[in-house]
């Protein structure tokens, strides 16, 4: 299996998946976690899995084979109407809900634009085709408005100067592709930017991602319907990959934790091991936090 799932020890530690018990991946991808658990539940446990994209699912379905999928039932969904997809599936006493907020590879190279390798590639970015793209935003959206998405969503201090040469270049031509935007932005930023730690585009196509898809509004929305959907001692992990979604993560458990409804089982961030960092690379930037229902 190409993807490796990240934490996997850790995510096992704190669910503690026992024969019989219920859970949902509300991230199913390509099923690395939910392999793991469906052997610890059986032979009467079910996972609930859980994707908003089609291919990661067929894949699923088709590809992967192992010992208790007949138990894992798969929708094909956003996690933000988590609750709605548990009750249609008769998903009650949930012991534990897991999200990992990563994508795999099946994922990203289903969706448009969102690598800034593939330069030609149209500059869309939606997970689900409805809603403003990524090139509309560039295309028409004011000066400051793309300078505060991208300063907010990708903690780009050049801002404003990319957001002025955007506004710039489409005066001239349009801006369709992935490869267009790259362009722009490694014409306007510093030649040794971020000391050449990572690619000029990053953070502005992680802003433009996070945006386009509302990634953060919808992390709440799941987070709060995992609230209502556990069982009484039920356990919510996330597993996030940047600060703005572990700072999401983080102030929502601690609001629940104030109304009494979880306590926090996670103080700080759980991160990985050298050695898991050494076979898997991605695994350097996940944090994971846990909370159980009261």
């Amino acid at each position: 299996m190409s993807h490796i799932p990240v934490l996997l020890n850790e995510v096992l530690e704190i669910f503690d998946p026992k024969s019989g018990e219920n859970y949902i991946d509300a991230t199913l991808g390509e099923g690395g976690h939910t392999r793991e658990i469906i052997k610890r539940i059986a032979p009467n446990g079910r996972v609930l899995g859980i994707d908003w994209d089609g291919e990661s699912l067929e894949h699923f379905k088709k590809d992967i084979e192992f010992e208790g999928k007949d138990r894992v039932i798969t929708v094909r969904g956003n996690y933000a109407d988590l609750k709605k997809y548990g009750e249609e599936a008769g998903f009650r006493d949930v012991k534990g809900i897991l999200f990992d907020l990563g994508w795999s590879s099946i994922q990203l190279g289903a969706v448009k634009g969102l690598s800034f390798n593939e330069s030609d590639e149209e500059l869309d970015m939606r997970f689900e085709g409805d809603g403003e793209s990524a090139r509309d935003i560039v295309n028409s959206y004011k000066e400051e408005d793309i300078a505060n998405i991208i300063y907010e969503y990708g903690g780009e201090r050049y801002s404003r100067r990319i957001a002025k040469a955007i506004v710039e270049a489409r005066r001239k031509k349009k801006i369709e592709t992935a490869g267009d935007l790259v362009e722009i932005l490694t014409q306007v930023l510093p030649r040794r930017y971020e000391g050449g730690r990572i690619h000029p585009a990053t953070r502005t196509f992680q802003a433009l991602r996070i945006y386009v898809n509302h990634e953060l509004e919808n992390i709440e929305k799941g987070l709060r319907a995992a609230v209502e959907v556990l069982g009484e001692g039920g356990k919510i992990v996330v597993v996030s990959f940047h600060s703005l979604e572990d700072r999401l993560i983080k102030n929502l458990f601690r609001e629940e934790a104030n109304k009494k409804t979880i306590t926090i089982l996670t103080k700080k961030p759980i991160r990985a091991t050298r050695e898991e960092i050494i076979h898997n690379p991605r695994a350097r930037s996940a944090k994971l936090r846990a909370a159980q229902l009261l």
